[in-house]
């Protein structure tokens, strides 16, 4: 049953103890407020101070859940940024080679330039590197070879 006030949960169990002793084993001993609904309840437990409700459980249950999911997203974000980190070094990287390459094309160095070209091919195959850089890269390669 569900009492607004601990006093009307203790009106009742005192005046209808000796009816329920007749229809059940067990009597009501106490009133306990209840989280759940927000009202008083009566109980024949004599634990009045119970080490966690129903409700207390639940709601721990759930902050666990919510702390596990927390800490899911955190470390899905940290990924994110970490390949978010290689990608701009893996870019920031190919500029460089692909200066190096323009240079030693200008020096005449064609070989070393290959050279070079080929390991980026190599790179794109493994590391994400952007479409425009992608087609310079092509560009260099196709001019090394034609000549």
């Amino acid at each position: 049953m569900l009492f607004e006030t601990e006093k009307k949960a203790l009106l009742f169990m005192k005046f209808n103890n000796d009816e329920i002793a007749e229809e059940n084993e067990t009597v009501p001993s106490r009133a306990y407020f209840c989280e759940a609904c927000g009202g008083w309840h009566l109980t024949h437990l004599t634990n009045t101070h119970p080490t966690k409700t129903p409700t207390q459980k639940a709601i721990e249950l759930m902050h666990k859940q919510q702390d596990f999911f927390q800490a899911k997203e955190d470390s899905r974000m940290q990924l994110l940024e970490e390949q978010k980190k290689e990608r701009e070094e893996t870019h920031s990287y190919a500029l460089t080679q692909l200066s190096k390459v323009d240079n030693l094309i200008k020096n005449g160095k064609t070989d070393e330039a290959l050279l070079l070209v080929n390991n980026l091919l190599e790179l794109s195959k493994t590391k994400y590197i952007k479409p425009r850089v992608n087609r310079r890269i092509n560009k260099r390669y196709q001019l090394l070879t034609n000549q």
